[in-house]
């Protein structure tokens, strides 16, 4: 099943879990060999790391339950002291990535 928006997960034994099945904090850690970012028909995967990360940026209106909306969705992976991120934006579509020290 394909999602619309969001992170998918695949493992080395074939199986795939995306976010609408299960949360992030959540998912078995090892075995991983992909975790892709989908966005409106676009994918972004990564493929073979050793530690994924994920996070959104969401806002909503202070007692206003039905104001809450992502703004921006991210997938990354550790390499060396480094964090790499990819970051899209959830309404321009803008992909950004980057790398920060950590």
């Amino acid at each position: 099943m394909s999602i619309r928006r969001g992170w998918e997960v695949e493992y080395e034994n074939g199986s795939i879990i995306n976010e609408n099945q299960m949360e992030w904090r959540k998912l078995p850690k090892t075995d991983m060999v992909r975790v892709t970012l989908h966005f409106d028909g676009r994918r972004w995967d990564i493929h073979n790391k050793i530690a994924y990360i994920q996070k959104k940026k969401a806002s909503v209106v202070p007692g206003v339950p039905d104001s809450f909306r992502v703004e921006s969705r991210s997938i990354g992976y550790y390499e060396g002291n480094k964090k790499v991120w990819y970051t899209v934006d959830e309404f321009t579509g803008q992909m950004r990535m980057e790398v920060k020290e950590i």
